[in-house]
């Protein structure tokens, strides 16, 4: 099993699925109770698209540990100098991390790895759930702010980004991830979160993680 990302959900589950529709719109109502009790609008999940729904992912949930860590070194220091790590150890561990994710300022780092929901909603702290007011992962992201923390390694990672957010060389991306060359994996998943924020932030659709 690995980590499966979609956004659009109850468009593809209204059409192809409809007992999942169901399920799902109660989870939706559940993070609304959550989002108006911080003091947001709720968020009107979109059962028809003009688009086709997104399917990405299929990685396994520690790879999305990479990036975070990748991500955790630059935020710590950024005159990082970019070298590819020891491959004995476990990013999920690494105290730098912790660190970071202990300030609860990152909507990269401060996520369930294999359930939840990212909402095309900008706010500026992770949402956590209550007692009262349950939501898979216990935590909710803001698609702006992991769009944010995805922009703000683009260069260090080595993607390179136009004016409109087109990544310019994913050619190139491809191929260091078919290679398995450096910083493959991190490439891969940036690669995947960066899809699924923009089209989220584009279609009002949330991000989930399943």
């Amino acid at each position: 099993m690995g980590l499966s990302i979609t956004s659009g959900i109850l468009a593809d589950f209204l059409e192809n699925e409809p007992e999942g529709y169901e399920a799902y719109k109660i989870e939706f109502e559940q993070l609304n109770k959550l989002l108006e009790l911080n003091g947001y609008k709720p968020h009107i999940e979109p059962s028809k698209l003009d688009v086709d729904p997104i399917h990405v992912g299929g990685f396994p949930y520690s790879f999305l540990h990479y990036l975070r860590r990748f991500f955790a070194y630059y935020m710590n220091d950024e005159d990082w100098v970019v070298k590819p790590f020891n491959t004995e150890l476990d990013p999920a561990n690494d105290p730098i991390v912790e660190e970071e994710s202990s300030m609860f300022y990152s909507h990269l780092l401060v996520h369930s790895d294999c359930e939840g929901y990212y909402i095309p909603i900008d706010f500026e702290e992770v949402i956590f759930d209550t007692d009262e007011i349950t939501v898979p992962g216990a935590m909710v992201g803001s698609s702006f702010g992991l769009l944010t923390d995805l922009k703000s390694i683009a260069k260090k990672l080595g993607v390179e980004l136009n004016e409109k957010l087109e990544v310019q060389n994913k050619e190139d991306l491809y191929k260091t991830i078919d290679d398995q060359g450096d910083f493959w994996i991190e490439k891969m998943v940036w690669l995947t979160l960066f899809e699924a924020a923009n089209y989220s932030i584009a279609n009002k659709t949330a991000i989930v993680f399943n």
